[in-house]
């Protein structure tokens, strides 16, 4: 199939999808680190926190867009059962975007708890972080925390599988998939 005749995502949405894909790599692999160094922790763990905020605001973003310009039609060549894991997959992919930042800004006020210094932590040094379990104490939340790291694990999986699918299309398929979003 010419690559020309591809329908394609339009510039916004592919420039969201990468955007996204680029910081959640980068949270992935220096995400934990940043929470961890016990040598500027203020610093490191800002930059977690902006990193992730805006994660989630560009999936929301990426989300709203998406429903209002929706994606090309898939190849037609793919099989029933393609397409409908396809579907499930983007849908897990938009819930674990959204959601693991989300478990982490709710994490993020049992972490301001633990290193005060953290609860005046900045977005990117523009606005303040609200502390959204502000005045609970640990024994009145959830786990947030470890429920952001299992959807970290998560992520690690659909990414994995999201760029195997990405690889079957262009290499096996041969189906001109993979244009759609370069």
């Amino acid at each position: 199939m010419s690559t020309a005749a591809l329908p394609r995502y339009d510039a916004f949405a592919k420039f969201l999808h990468w955007v996204i894909a680029v910081l959640i790599v980068f949270m992935l692999v220096f995400g934990e680190e940043l929470i961890d160094d016990d040598a500027g922790t203020t610093f490191y763990a800002t930059i977690h926190v902006s990193v992730g905020l805006a994660i989630l605001a560009l999936s929301v973003v990426r989300l709203v867009w998406r429903v209002f310009n929706p994606p090309p039609h898939l190849p037609a060549g793919m099989k029933r059962w393609e397409v409908m894991l396809s579907k499930l997959m983007h849908a897990v992919f938009y819930a674990v975007m959204i959601g693991v930042p989300l478990l982490g800004w709710l994490a993020f006020g049992e972490f301001a708890r633990d290193e005060v210094e953290m609860a005046g932590a900045t977005f990117f040094g523009l606005v303040q972080v609200p502390i959204l379990t502000a005045g609970l104490t640990a024994g009145q939340t959830l786990d947030f925390g470890e429920l952001h790291e299992i959807g970290s694990n998560i992520m690690i999986g659909l990414l994995a599988l999201h760029v195997l699918a990405a690889l079957k299309h262009h290499f096996l398929d041969r189906d001109g998939l993979l244009w759609r979003m370069i």
